[in-house]
């Protein structure tokens, strides 16, 4: 249920993002939310077993690489910077994916996609 509840909240986030001809978008939202889903659960299943496991370390490290990859979309476009959006989209999708893999409830990854789809589609009607 894990990597199918993060697929759906990736496929949300992507879709829009699609939509809206953004270079992150179905796939990449998907693989970035069941990824960080499947790399949390992995942390705190082991660590069940095991307490000298400290589950939050492999949070870390997901945090860096997705920053990482969040700056990969970033560039400068003339005058412009571009792809702030996007990276932030990374970010996020990224933290539900972290939600998905660490707690027992889908009631909260899915009101906070629904919320992150929402407050994107406001502030895009009133963004200058």
């Amino acid at each position: 249920p894990k990597v199918l509840i993060a697929t759906i909240c990736g496929f949300i986030i992507g879709y829009d993002r699609e939509m809206k001809q953004k270079v992150a978008g179905i796939r990449t939202n998907i693989l970035i939310c069941v990824g960080c889903a499947i790399l949390t659960y992995i942390s705190f299943y082991l660590s069940k077993d095991n307490p000298m496991i400290d589950p939050t370390r492999i949070i870390g490290q997901i945090i860096t690489g997705i920053g990482f990859l969040g700056a990969g979309v970033i560039m400068k476009n003339d005058d412009k910077i571009i792809g702030v959006t996007t990276a932030a989209f990374i970010w996020i999708i990224s933290s539900i994916g972290i939600l998905i893999g660490a707690i027992e409830s889908f009631s909260i990854p899915i009101i906070l996609t629904f919320g992150l789809l929402i407050i994107s589609r406001i502030f895009e009607k009133i963004e200058l």
